[in-house]
């Protein structure tokens, strides 16, 4: 007689498969902890040894309630505050991407600041001396500021390509001949004659209307958020955050961005995995430039009309901090471009509300720079050594 075969009797445990995807999901999620671990306890850091310096300069108590009812008011409690720091943020979006694409391929671009100077002036002269329909106009002048960021970095990305020369070195020099450059033509060939007035500005003529950006005032006026038509909040902010998306995207999912990637990570490794190393840094440093001479444009194209000879400085080495705080991310750019915009914000309320210095923001910038780059550092190590030892006790 043949017995009937019973199916095997249900396990209480679940599958492999769904243990393995639920390890997986709580690395994950241990990892994202230990990643917004670090830039929290920077942030923490910063806050305690600001309040340190305050105390030490001013010695009053007091001035420390002050500073931190100044920075919450001047800074976040209105409309007005909220529109500067994100029209602040603009350049320094793209200052942050331009710095992290060089960090990508291992490369450390220092010209950013020469390079952007350059792009305000080759879009301020194609906005000023040529004459077309808007939507011809504008895209030229705003392509004219890329190819002047581009033009200024490829000086240094062939010295490195073809004479090993160092771009930390021909960057910064770089940064010093873009100065006398600006210097002689803003005095000379391109300075605007027809200024009215007893003493004339060192600057190109005006901006044509049909290269202008608008600011987003109307806009948001429209949608029932009123706020000061004067805060520098452009429409350049929209594409500012669609080039970190696109930045993201790129390093994320395509060939370029995983050679770049691979670059940066181990050059050893890249020749022999077919990366041609030399064509790489020289399309990462163009890259980079083209990204820095969108920089100054919002001066030039939105706020200002010109430009001038004592053009906004300061922004390219502010990317460099920008892309170091976000881990050379985008998301991570954004929001370190917002911060550092707050804390411009709130410098100048310090400054106009308060008897402590407002220098006392610099130091605090410092100060957060130097704390999250040691507690990433360290949130590394940890999440190394807790890789190892899941490695040991699988093993």
């Amino acid at each position: 007689m043949k017995l009937e075969e019973r199916p095997p009797a249900p396990s209480a445990e679940p599958p492999a498969e769904t243990v393995a995807s639920r390890a997986s999901w709580t690395d994950r999620l241990a990892q994202l902890g230990l990643q917004l671990l670090a830039p929290v306890i920077s942030l923490l850091i910063s806050a305690v040894v600001g309040a340190l310096v305050i105390l030490i300069v001013q010695r009053n108590i007091g001035d420390l309630a002050d500073v931190a009812s100044t920075m919450w008011s001047y800074g976040l409690a209105n409309r007005s505050s909220f529109a500067f720091i994100f029209g602040r943020a603009t350049p320094f979006i793209f200052a942050g991407i331009a710095v992290a694409i060089a960090f990508k391929a291992g490369l450390f671009n220092i010209g950013v600041e020469g390079q952007y100077a350059i792009g305000m002036l080759t879009a301020a002269v194609v906005g000023s001396q040529f004459s077309a329909p808007t939507f011809i106009h504008l895209p030229l002048t705003v392509l004219a500021g890329m190819a002047g960021g581009l033009l200024w970095a490829l000086v240094p990305a062939l010295l490195r390509v073809y004479r090993g020369a160092h771009e930390v070195i021909s960057t910064i020099m770089m940064n010093y001949v873009a100065n006398g450059v600006l210097l002689y033509l803003l005095a000379g060939p391109l300075k605007d004659l027809n200024q009215a007035g007893d003493v004339a500005q060192l600057r190109t003529e005006p901006i044509r209307e049909s290269a202008q950006v608008g600011r987003m005032a109307g806009f948001f006026d429209a949608l029932g958020f009123n706020f000061r038509p004067s805060v520098p909040l452009t429409w350049f902010l929209v594409v500012a955050l669609a080039a970190a998306v696109v930045y993201s995207l790129t390093i994320r999912r395509t060939r370029f961005g995983y050679e770049l990637r691979v670059l940066g990570t181990n050059p050893r490794a890249a020749e022999p995995s077919g990366i041609r190393t030399n064509a790489m840094f020289m399309k990462a440093m163009l890259l980079s430039g083209a990204v820095a001479g969108l920089v100054g444009l919002q001066e030039v194209l939105a706020l200002e009309g010109v430009m001038k000879v004592d053009y906004v400085r300061g922004f390219g080495f502010a990317g460099i901090a920008i892309a170091l705080l976000g881990r050379n991310s985008g998301l991570g750019i954004v929001a370190a471009a917002l911060l550092f915009a707050f804390l411009d914000r709130s410098a100048t309320g310090i400054e106009l509300r308060t008897d402590v210095p407002s220098e006392v923001i610099i130091i605090l910038q410092g100060v957060l720079i130097l704390s999250i780059v040691v507690a990433f550092e360290l949130v590394s190590r940890l999440a190394a050594r807790r890789r190892l030892q899941e490695t040991h006790e699988r093993a």
